[in-house]
């Protein structure tokens, strides 16, 4: 189980820059999260949720970060979502999932994202959540999917902000 302390607080912290009402510092949040990501992704050995649990909370915030972020707070986003996008660790993970949610549309996917935070932190239980509760079931999961978000979140912060 994923033992990240204020994991509560961070999803709420990233569902309400989501939802366009968090009363903090937006560009802050942000940083903090990818610090924490670089972090994870560093440590020896590797935990895949804790990197997909910080991946999909920079993920579901990509729309301050295209759109209302300061320039190098975006570009530092961009930087670190591709980074874990073409993580060898992750490219080259074994997946037999024919599909993965992160093939349709970004937006498509956006409101399940607090229920995969939570299973990911370990917390689905506390709300009667599964993996099988997401279209997409185990797939949302997959080190692929987890990738394939945050590249169609890169790509899409780099379009907004040319």
């Amino acid at each position: 189980m994923l033992v990240i302390a204020d994991a509560d607080d961070l999803i709420d912290d990233w569902e309400s820059i989501y939802q366009g009402y968090f009363l903090g510092e937006h560009d802050e949040t942000l940083l903090e999260c990818a610090e924490r990501l670089d972090a994870a992704r560093a440590a020896r050995p590797r935990d895949p949720d804790v990197t997909a649990f910080y991946t999909l909370g920079l993920v579901w915030t990509y729309c301050h970060a295209a759109q209302d972020a300061e320039p190098g707070t975006a570009q530092r986003i961009v930087t670190v979502l591709s980074a874990g996008a073409l993580d060898p660790a992750v490219v080259e993970a074994a997946c037999s999932h024919a599909g993965h949610p992160c093939d349709d549309d970004l937006d498509t996917h956006l409101e399940s994202f607090e229920i995969a935070l939570s299973l990911l932190a370990g917390g689905g239980d506390d709300v009667g959540y599964t993996w099988g509760d997401l279209d997409g079931g185990t797939a949302w999961h997959c080190p692929h999917n987890v990738a394939g978000f945050a590249r169609a979140a890169a790509d899409a912060i780099e379009q907004h902000r040319r």
